[in-house]
């Protein structure tokens, strides 16, 4: 097989999939899917060769340019692709060649588009570039890569209308949250060209914009830019400065920015973009393309007046890496200008502290892209890869800072990255190096909110909070957190209406719609649960984390089969996360069915490598079945990151170490240890486990406070506490003769009573 490098643009069919090169799209009837560059690479390459076995070093030395990378990385573009094309059951059509590679099986016809030339200008010039029309043809094999078309600095508005409507042929149809990223480089561009829009407008154009421009009421939406280049590096560029710039212009309570999720739902590629805006609700919207050559990037911009239907200003700019992040430094008060002149010129001056080390920042859009892109098992890892590396270059970044604040803090968020103790406090040092070079870090101020809620510090992070939406009321993160607040204080009323709130201000964001099903779950509303859930699902049917919590839901409702099945579905999406593989092992232990749940711990184990965690695992069912060598597992489960999560909670098992050995002293001091220790003590949904194993223990001193408290939540929370019978249970089984039964009220209880399969089965002998 000869070198085939990705053309910047191009489309072939491959049976009824339609694959577009330069939008990195695949159609299949309505559905219009994005996948990753690499992706496209891989699929282009396979399709030059279609019924040809093509061998994974030839792919990973085309694709990867001749970089070392080990070949899983292969394997999950090959995964990915078998998703999007329909494939991953029967793998009919990209088939795997034992010990050689693929075979890509199908029907291939190969429609090239014409070619485009580009003269890069030194400096910016008042254009857009424009393509006709591709011209269907069939071809045995692929066409070569494209050239370029001279521009036209006249035709500016009707050629880039134009444009524009062509390339929306197989554009981003929103179905996965990794599409979100594309959003970006419309962010670097749009005030690059921001930045000397007002220059090279005309007087009339500026008199107009002033003149239609309502201050308080300025709608712009930030479209998804072009991506003509497959390198990584365009790729984190173009996807961490769009984040950037819609989350500077949202910052602003006079701009009303929709978010990149719903930007991307309504960016389909049968729609004009008159009829994107006017489904966004917005006047402006903001379009182009970024393209890397060697190393330059040419970036063209333009903004568009839905009102009239006309260009107000469009430009081109080439630059290299470092004069790229100068261009981002300055988009956003670039763009404000133009659409608030009176506001931004009275806060010219207000522009943050920013780091000046391009290779920091370069690390910094990796660490982005990963943050928002990345699976359950590798999103933090490479997210704090990647920030560590901008850090330690630049010290004073404080959006690094802030953002590496943020994972730290949601150290149990999808799955248990680090035990509790270091995750705070490495989230605490990177708040005060944030905050110390930028006060208003946004990032950093949610991880102190984060904080303060896992403390128990209410008040503290209510006026986080309250500081932040001050400044942004349509702060959806910010919103969604004020929920968790009332979660944590158990005002479930309260949660509900802020995470409402933030599904108003982002209906197509997954996570809002998880957290939405989450409110819905503690509030016992589990069919409101399940549907909140399921819409995550329809907006990105990648997400495992909407996924696990629909299998929460169905256990809770005692639904196992059905809880048993989703997680399996998580699990062939992102097969490498510990705390999703446990929890299915789990869920087979309360279906009764513990050879299968063994198979699935000691998948665990193995993903825990060498370690006191993994042999946790390997010996779960010799510790609670075979009841052997309690006090090994006490030790164990002590240390365990995952013991206490927000999918499931192993005290009961600790507890149960505990009645064995009798050494009801210690567990005193460990469950008493656990416990929120800030202003505001409570039993709420993060420790109930605890208390309730803290009130069960014999012969101890419990607290009348915590007595009191429990039977609040148990008014609350009912659901959640219905699971706390299980202790007393245990308690009695330690020396009862016989197995005792739960109440007749909790076998009669439509809520599903969990651990009952770590009660003795046999009488003592």
């Amino acid at each position: 097989m000869s070198f085939k490098p990705l053309p910047g643009k191009g489309c072939f069919t491959i049976n009824d999939f339609v694959v577009d090169i330069g939008d990195h799209t695949v159609r299949h009837g309505k559905s219009v899917k994005r996948v990753e560059p690499k992706a496209v690479h891989v699929l282009y390459i396979l399709a030059c060769d279609a019924g040809e076995t093509v061998e994974r070093h030839e792919l990973l030395s085309d694709v990867w340019n001749g970089r070392i990378v080990v070949e899983e990385a292969l394997t999950r573009i090959i995964s990915q692709l078998r998703q999007v094309l329909n494939d991953s059951q029967q793998r009919r059509l990209i088939q795997t060649v034992p010990k050689k590679g693929y075979r890509l099986r199908g029907e291939v016809v190969w429609q090239e588009k014409p070619a485009i030339k580009s003269s890069v200008p030194d400096s910016p010039v008042t254009h857009i570039e424009s393509a006709s029309q591709p011209q269907p043809t069939t071809h045995t094999k692929a066409p070569g890569t494209d050239s370029s078309t001279t521009h036209n600095p006249a035709a500016t508005t009707q050629s880039s209308l134009q444009d524009k409507t062509d390339k929306a042929k197989v554009t981003i149809a929103f179905r996965s949250v990794k599409q979100r990223w594309t959003l970006v480089i419309t962010t670097i561009v749009l005030l690059a060209i921001s930045g000397s829009v007002w220059r090279y407008m005309s007087t009339q154009q500026k008199a107009d914009l002033l003149n239609n421009t309502a201050p308080m009421s300025v709608s712009v939406a930030v479209m998804p830019l072009r991506q003509l280049s497959s390198d990584e590096s365009t790729l984190y560029l173009a996807e961490g400065m769009t984040e950037e710039l819609i989350d500077a212009l949202a910052s602003t309570a006079e701009l009303n920015v929709p978010s990149r999720y719903s930007t991307l739902a309504v960016n389909t590629a049968d729609k004009s973009l008159m009829q994107i805006a006017t489904e966004l609700d917005v006047r402006y919207l903001v379009e182009g393309s970024v393209r890397r050559i060697k190393d330059e990037f040419k970036i063209s911009v333009r903004l568009i007046d839905a009102n009239s239907d006309r260009v107000a200003w469009s430009q081109s700019y080439t630059n290299t890496a470092s004069s790229l992040y100068a261009i981002q430094q300055n988009i956003a008060a670039a763009i404000k200008q133009v659409l608030l002149p009176q506001i931004a010129a009275d806060s010219v001056d207000q522009q943050t502290r920013s780091v000046s080390n391009v290779e920091a920042y370069q690390f910094y859009l990796k660490g982005n892209y990963w943050l928002m892109n990345g699976k359950t098992s590798e999103w933090y890892y490479q997210t704090e890869a990647a920030l560590q590396k901008a850090v330690n270059l630049a010290p004073d970044f404080a959006a690094a800072h802030g953002k590496l604040a943020y994972i730290y803090a949601r150290y149990n968020f999808h799955d248990t990255y680090l035990p509790r103790g270091e995750a705070h406090r490495k989230a605490r040092s990177a708040i005060n190096t944030a905050l110390k070079q930028d006060p208003t870090e946004q990032n950093a101020l949610l991880a102190q909110t984060i904080l303060a809620i896992d403390n128990g510090n209410f008040k503290l992070a209510e006026a986080t909070l309250n500081d932040i939406l001050k400044r942004n009321p349509h702060n959806a993160t910010a919103l969604y957190i004020h929920s968790e607040l009332a979660l944590a204080r158990n005002q479930f009323d309260t949660a509900l209406t802020y995470a409402r709130q933030a599904y108003a201000q982002d209906p197509l964001s997954p996570w809002i719609n998880v957290n939405l099903a989450i409110v819905y779950y503690w509030r016992g509303d589990y069919e409101a649960a399940l549907q909140s859930a399921g819409q995550a699902i329809e907006i990105d049917d990648s997400y495992t984390w909407a996924y696990v919590w629909r299998a929460k839901i169905h256990h809770r409702r005692g639904e196992l089969a059905a809880a048993i099945d989703t997680m399996h579905q998580s699990n062939r999406i992102d097969p490498a996360s510990p705390v999703n593989n446990a929890y299915l092992g789990l869920l087979y232990m309360e279906m009764g069915q513990p050879e299968n749940a063994d198979e699935w711990f000691q998948h665990t184990a193995r993903l825990l490598g060498d370690t006191p965690h993994a042999r946790f695992w390997q010996g779960f069912q010799r510790f609670t079945q075979a009841r052997q060598a309690p006090e090994i597992a006490r030790q164990l489960l002590v240390n365990l990151p995952s013991l206490d999560n927000t999918i499931f909670s192993l005290v009961p098992v600790l507890f149960n170490t505990y009645m064995q050995t009798g050494n009801t002293d210690d567990a005193f001091v460990f469950f008493t240890g656990r416990l929120q220790q800030g202003p505001d003590q409570r039993v709420n949904i993060h420790n109930h486990h605890f208390v309730a194993a803290l009130l069960a223990l014999p012969d101890q001193p419990a607290t009348q406070k915590w007595n009191e408290q429990m039977s609040l939540f148990i008014q609350q929370a009912p659901a959640a506490a219905h699971q706390h019978q299980i202790y007393s249970l245990l308690r009695t089984a330690a020396n009862a003769e016989s197995r005792p039964v739960p109440a007749p009220a909790l076998q009669a209880n439509p809520v599903w009573f969990d651990y009952q399969w770590l009660l003795p089965l046999t009488r003592k002998q």
